[in-house]
């Protein structure tokens, strides 16, 4: 029987079926997940982070996956387990299973199933069915060399991968394109939206820039600290490089309160300032 073929016959298993079928085909797992001495201390706030045990199996393109993800969400996050108080039992090596990329993807889609969408679907619908269609669909091998055992344990044609993602959508109810061709067409239709959407981004950060520019010129030593203050702000900090569209690290009422040891005369003289330094077309509305 060829991969693919294994592959749909684990997909139309139970949850419970599958982890048996994966704990036969690859054995049990030697080690727990975390060691559970750190994991306590961890969770009495004794530390920050909790010590990993011996688990790790991605030298045969394996992944580890928590069987009680069925009950739990991101059980290998150490955040939700102390928010969440995830216990212990959750991590020993007779609650782990292994499996490749695509085998883990079935595993979320069967969670998924049975839990009507309150488990799984996020790491399916965000990370690994992104992750088979990034690698077996568009193709593109991956770097890191843990990443590339990965990619070749379960390794598909890009026909064989598009009809068991497809397969995976119909189980969850959810549609997905008709042929490999229309995925293609798809996928080039969203990257030009995308460029669309940042260039229109991208020009509306050079108006607001402008427009900020055009403010802070009308200011003067009698006006208002928090006019100066803001103006600084946006056009310094905001809107200082408009090619950057994430989201900036300081907020205003970070800005404002690192001004507060600037006289506001100060303030407004540097920003001045740095307007007449910028280019000609960096300061005028166009």
């Amino acid at each position: 029987m060829d991969s693919n073929k294994e592959y749909l016959v684990l997909l139309s298993k139970s949850y419970e079926e599958a982890i048996e079928l994966l704990l036969q085909k690859y054995g049990p797992a030697q080690d727990d997940y975390f060691r559970e001495a750190s994991y306590q201390r961890f969770m009495n706030g004794e530390i920050k982070n909790i010590t990993k045990g011996k688990f790790s199996r991605t030298t045969e393109g394996l992944y580890c996956h928590h069987i009680d993800e069925i009950k739990w969400l991101k059980i290998s996050d150490q955040d939700f387990v102390k928010e969440y108080g995830i216990p212990f039992e959750t991590q020993i090596k007779n609650r782990l299973v292994y499996c490749d990329l695509a085998e883990h993807t079935i595993l979320h889609v069967l969670i998924t199933k049975e839990t009507s969408f309150a488990y799984g679907y996020s790491g399916y619908e965000v990370f690994l069915k992104r992750l088979m269609e990034e690698w077996y669909l568009d193709e593109r091998k991956p770097n890191p060399d843990w990443m590339k055992r990965c990619y070749m344990k379960s390794f598909l044609k890009p026909q064989q991968a598009f009809e068991l993602i497809k397969e995976m959508q119909r189980v969850l109810g959810e549609s997905y394109f008709n042929t490999l061709e229309d995925y293609f067409e798809g996928k080039k239709k969203r990257e030009e939206q995308l460029q669309q959407w940042k260039e229109q981004r991208k020009q509306r950060r050079i108006d607001e820039r402008a427009r900020w520019i055009e403010v802070a010129k009308q200011l003067h030593h009698k006006s208002p600290r928090y006019d100066i203050v803001i103006a600084s702000y946006f056009i310094c900090v905001e809107y200082r490089d408009v090619m950057d569209l994430s989201k900036q690290a300081t907020t205003l009422k970070e800005y404002d309160r690192e001004m507060k040891k600037y006289r506001k005369e100060e303030i407004l003289d540097e920003l001045l300032m740095y307007i007449e330094s910028l280019p000609e077309s960096h300061n005028i509305l166009e």
